[in-house]
């Protein structure tokens, strides 16, 4: 899907966000794609496995880490072991005897498992956020809230403490922050940071201070925050 809303100028997507999914960010990064819109859905996870499958066959799940995360204690009472996947049509793909899946409730009836436990989350109020993407930069010009992807030309102490200082100096409240391997090389990451101000000249003079600070930044949303 994300790959369908990078090349596609009339595609939307919805994608989950929430603890960082690493294909998602990974994506943000790399891919021509913007967040434009969050959405805040609670969600109820199942155990889903093979038809002549019981939950006391079970010894092993595959799930996204988020979602392993949101079901730790049924994990940890069923002493399961567990892998993760990038998403949790994949952890559907790894049913086999023995093994199952942890997804959202209704979600792997489509592709012919059962349910064998459902709503097994350790919450009954597991809210889930997810991004509404897009392959362009026309944000909205409401937008309270803006995301970036700050990534340092090269490694030392005190990066993200930088980074921190600099939008703490503008009193810019931060109500997301991620770090991601850069990949390029062992050790080095590239930081993903929500900042609960719109488009504006603190924002212009944050930007200015961090690339002195020889940071690249690169702006990977606006929108209205959901509260």
């Amino acid at each position: 899907m994300i790959q369908a809303v990078s090349s596609d100028n009339q595609s939307v997507g919805i994608v989950p966000i929430e603890g960082t999914i690493n294909i998602v960010a990974d994506s943000l990064a790399k891919q021509d794609i913007f967040a434009h819109g969050e959405i805040h859905l609670d969600i109820d996870f199942a155990i889903y496995g093979n038809h002549s499958n019981h939950i006391e066959n079970i010894h092993k799940v595959y799930s996204i880490a988020p979602a392993i995360s949101q079901t730790s204690n049924y994990i940890y009472e069923h002493n399961f072991k567990y892998d993760y996947v990038d998403s949790t049509i994949q952890s559907l793909e790894k049913i086999r005897d023995g093994i199952g899946a942890i997804a959202p409730v209704g979600s792997g009836e489509a592709y012919g498992y059962f349910p064998l436990d459902s709503h097994i989350q350790d919450y009954p109020h597991n809210v889930t956020r997810f991004l509404v993407i897009k392959n362009d930069t026309h944000f909205s010009k409401d937008a309270n809230t803006t995301m970036f992807l700050i990534s340092p030309t090269f490694d030392k102490p005190g990066l993200l403490a930088s980074v921190l200082n600099t939008f703490a100096l503008f009193n810019i409240n931060l109500s997301w922050i991620e770090s991601r391997p850069l990949k390029t090389k062992l050790g080095m990451y590239h930081f993903f940071v929500q900042a609960d101000t719109p488009i504006n000249g603190n924002i212009e003079k944050v930007i200015s201070i961090l690339e002195t600070l020889d940071f690249k930044v690169k702006l990977i949303g606006a929108f209205t925050k959901t509260h």
